[in-house]
């Protein structure tokens, strides 16, 4: 059964594209990872405001991204659902019915 609907994996592709997009901006050292490679000292410290938005804002980020992942299981599984049920109302349908083409 052809729709015209969007497809479920089409937002998640975009919210993943959005979320490079939004945490791809460089900044003046190595790389995103070069906070995790530095001496311990300076991973003891207290993370400071910005770097604690900057986590919250990439936890609430794969979260959603993790919510649309599952959005776009359970559409999927209920269009299937769908399309089955369809098919099978319509091999329990009766030759001569003639509601079919209404």
């Amino acid at each position: 059964m052809a729709t015209n609907r969007p497809d479920p994996g089409d937002f998640l592709e975009m919210a993943q594209r959005m979320l490079r997009q939004l945490f791809d901006n460089p900044r003046d050292d190595e790389g995103p990872w070069a906070d995790a490679t530095r001496e311990a000292p300076r991973r003891n410290r207290e993370p400071s405001a910005e770097e604690r938005r900057e986590n919250l804002t990439f936890a609430l980020g794969t979260r959603a991204v993790e919510a649309l992942e599952d959005l776009a299981l359970n559409v999927a599984a209920i269009r299937q659902r769908l399309e089955r049920t369809s098919a099978q109302a319509e091999e329990r349908r009766p030759e001569g019915d003639d509601t079919a083409g209404q």
